[in-house]
Formats: C-alpha cells, sequence, structure tokens
C-alpha cells in the first residue's frame, strides 16, 4: 500500500534555490553587527586620536611629559577597559541580543558624551576607561557575537567576511565626517564628540532590526557546541586566541610608527600613504577568499600560512630599499591581515558552536586587547634600545615563525555542530 506525502510536507523538503538562498542570507543581521563594529569608533585609538591634540592642549598636557603621561593613562585605562570583554560576553549568551546591543550603545553614547565635559586628568582617565570598555571590549564582542550566534559553521566564514565588508564603508563615512567637523566645519572638538554621543544614543534603535531570538530547545543547544569552560580546555582555543593577539600587537605596533618606519628605510609619506591604501584594498579581498577557505581547509593549517606569510613579510621590510619593496611588503601584510581579522571573527562559531559564543569570544577579545596595548610601548622600548625598528621586525619574524609551526601542529577540537575539518 502506498503512502501519500502531502503537499505542505514536499515543499519543506524541496531544495531552495540560490537566489533564495541569497536573499535569505541574513543580511540585516550583517548589516546590524557591520553597524555596531564602527560605533566601537569612539572607544578605539584612531578614534581617540581625532580629538587627541585639543584635548590635551585645553588639559595643559601638549608638553612631552604630558604626552608621555596622557600615553600612560591611555595604556592602563585600555588595559582595565579590555575588562568589559567577560560580563558583556556573560550577558549576551543569557539576555535578548537586542536588549545588550541596545544597552551597550546607549551606555556608550553617555560616556562619550560626558567626555565631551571633562575638566581634569582623572576625568579623562575614567573617559578613557569606559570608552575603551564599553566600545573597544564590549561593543566589539557584542558586534563579532551577533554575526557569529546567527550562522551555522558552514556559512560562518562567508558571513564574517560580508560582515567585515560592510563595515569598511561606516568607519570611512565616521572619519570622513568627523575630519571635516574638525577642520573644514571649524567645530569645537567637544562640540564634535558630544555630537558622536549623541548619534549613538540614537543607533541604539538598529537593535529593533533584529529579530526576536527563537525559544531555545536546552537540550538542542548543550548538544550544539562546547560550554565556556571545554572551549578553554583545548589546545586550538589558546593557540589561536594568543597568536591571533600577538598578531594584533605587531599590527599595532606598526601602526602607531608606520610613518617613521617608513622614513627610516627612505621612503617618503606619499609612499606610505600607498602603501596603506594597498593594505587596505588587498586585506578585504583576503577577507572574501578566506571566508570561503575556512570551509574547505584546517582552520589551523590557514592560520600558520598566515603566520608564515607575516614572517616573510616582518623579516623583508627592514631590507627594503627600492619601491617595489615596499609593495611587495604591502601584499603580503594586506593578505595577512585580511586573513587573520576573518579567522578571528569565524573562529569561534566554527570550532565552539553558538552554545555559550558570547563568553567564549568575549575572553578572545580581551586577549587581543590587552596584547595590542602593548604593541606601540615594544616598539618604541626597541627603537630607543637600538636605534632602529629593525630589532622589532627580526624578533616579531621570529616569533611568527614559531607560532607558525606550533600553530601547524595543533589538533582541532570537533563540536557537533561544527562542519568536519578536512584532514
Amino acid at each position: 500500500m502506498s503512502t501519500l506525502v502531502e503537499p505542505a510536507v514536499v515543499a519543506e523538503q524541496a531544495p531552495q534555490s540560490l537566489v533564495f538562498r541569497i536573499a535569505n542570507f541574513g543580511w540585516l543581521t550583517i548589516l546590524v553587527g557591520a553597524i555596531a563594529m564602527a560605533a566601537t569608533y569612539p572607544g578605539r585609538t584612531h578614534g581617540l586620536g581625532m580629538v587627541t591634540e585639543p584635548l590635551l592642549k585645553e588639559l595643559h598636557m601638549a608638553d612631552p611629559n604630558g604626552r608621555v603621561f596622557y600615553a600612560s593613562l591611555n595604556l592602563w585605562g585600555t588595559l582595565i577597559g579590555a575588562m568589559f570583554c567577560l560580563p558583556v560576553g556573560w550577558l549576551f549568551d543569557r539576555l535578548d541580543r537586542r536588549l545588550i546591543l541596545a544597552g551597550n550603545l546607549i551606555l556608550l553614547g553617555l560616556s562619550v558624551l560626558w567626555m565631551s565635559t571633562i575638566e581634569t586628568w582623572q576625568q579623562l582617565f575614567l573617559a578613557i576607561i569606559l570608552t575603551r570598555g564599553l566600545g573597544q571590549s564590549a561593543l566589539s564582542v557584542v558586534s563579532i557575537t551577533i554575526v557569529g550566534k546567527s550562522f551555522d559553521a558552514y556559512r560562518i566564514g562567508i558571513a564574517m567576511a560580508c560582515y567585515s565588508i560592510v563595515s569598511t564603508p561606516f568607519h570611512l563615512i565616521l572619519i570622513k565626517g568627523i575630519g571635516w567637523a574638525l577642520t573644514d566645519g571649524h567645530a569645537d572638538w567637544r562640540t564634535v564628540w558630544g555630537w558622536v554621543g549623541v548619534s549613538l544614543i540614537i543607533l541604539s534603535l538598529t537593535a529593533l532590526l533584529l529579530k526576536r531570538p527563537p525559544k531555545i530547545d536546552v537540550v538542542k543547544v548543550a548538544e550544539g557546541g562546547s560550554t565556556f569552560v571545554e572551549a578553554l580546555s583545548t589546545p586550538a582555543f589558546w593557540v589561536f586566541s594568543l597568536t591571533i593577539s600577538i598578531w594584533g600587537m605587531i599590527y599595532a605596533g606598526i601602526s602607531l610608527f608606520n610613518v617613521d618606519i617608513f622614513k627610516e628605510r627612505g621612503f617618503d609619506e606619499k609612499v606610505y600613504f600607498n602603501i596603506l591604501a594597498s593594505v587596505s584594498v588587498i586585506g578585504l579581498t583576503a577577507k572574501l577568499f578566506f571566508g570561503w577557505l575556512v570551509n574547505y581547509v584546517r582552520l589551523t593549517s590557514l592560520l600558520a600560512a598566515c603566520l608564515l606569510l607575516t614572517a616573510v613579510s616582518l623579516c623583508g621590510l627592514p631590507f627594503a630599499t627600492q619601491v617595489w619593496h615596499a609593495y611587495a611588503y604591502a601584499v603580503c601584510l594586506g593578505i595577512a591581515s585580511g586573513a587573520v581579522a576573518l579567522l578571528f571573527f569565524a573562529t569561534w562559531g566554527k570550532l565552539y558552536g553558538r552554545r555559550e559564543l558570547g563568553r567564549i569570544q568575549g575572553v578572545a577579545q580581551m586577549l587581543t586587547v590587552f596584547a595590542s596595548a602593548s604593541g606601540p610601548l615594544l616598539v618604541s622600548l626597541l627603537r630607543r634600545a637600538t636605534a632602529s625598528y629593525s630589532a622589532f621586525f627580526f624578533l616579531m619574524a621570529a616569533l611568527t615563525l614559531v607560532m607558525a609551526v606550533i600553530a601547524w601542529f595543533t589538533p582541532l577540537p570537533r563540536p557537533r555542530e561544527r562542519t568536519p575539518e578536512p584532514e
């Protein structure tokens, strides 16, 4: 006797078209996450850097001693602010993501708004802690985890690549807008910073664009990924988090002193700006390529390849004497930077699932902030000790080479929600 199949069941089992899958990929979630990442701008070095000079002048800290003191406040403010990653990750795993995103944006906006009124270095220190903690640390975790928890292990690579690319125009709009207001618009830094704070509060409404998360089946969630403790007990977590953190430390140190580094090699600022643009463009392309590649190549192999390429670029720049040498450095560093950023975004959800991704991502983000804060200090200390930047490049090239070997031989965990890695 034949069994009749209802049309509704047949429709549910029918394969979805490519156009349907693309249209329903989750673009709105990616857009909200990208906007949130751009909103971390006031708590990042390049954001604070845009108002540093007028701020220091008003607080009578523009002399050399004042600048050293400000750098110390910034270092400790960044380190303390990194601790914000832990509670926000814990909260994200337990509360409605819309509530966490909106609350984070409102608190960051209020902190920036208050910062526009500060009068003393004590207030400045507290403002740095709050903007670094709520922006660079907490909101980064929220932004990445919004996307990370919305895609399965197979789609997470492409989703994170799109997320990285979509966030770029928002960063550029902020930089150009604030830059115009401070220069061509001749606006006071306090006025500009105050409007940035108000804008962040308004942006909290973007949380309404996120769908209400469905009711969670506790059993399915438990089967769907690793716990926080399980993730931290695997060698892969520490290899990825520490190596990517050290990579971030290297990149932060180089970025801050890039003009002087290229000047030491005999290149002018025009070459530097061309290199900076090249690294950015190549990095975006690399994110797309590696976002696709993570489903076909072991993550540790990809990490090792990125680190090896980084070692080559670091070792080569001190020997650069011609312009094409500088561009070769830009190509290597651009590919590595895009790939490392993509791996940082996609690795945690792909390896450990979505069960406690907020807490896992929080620890990883905290480690990167710790490391990046120390990068400029290490570069400056080695420069002072050796009268050259070459020592830093050679030392970091050796370190990344060792890290590449370790990454290559690191085993991967196999949580139940993760797509099996190629052997």
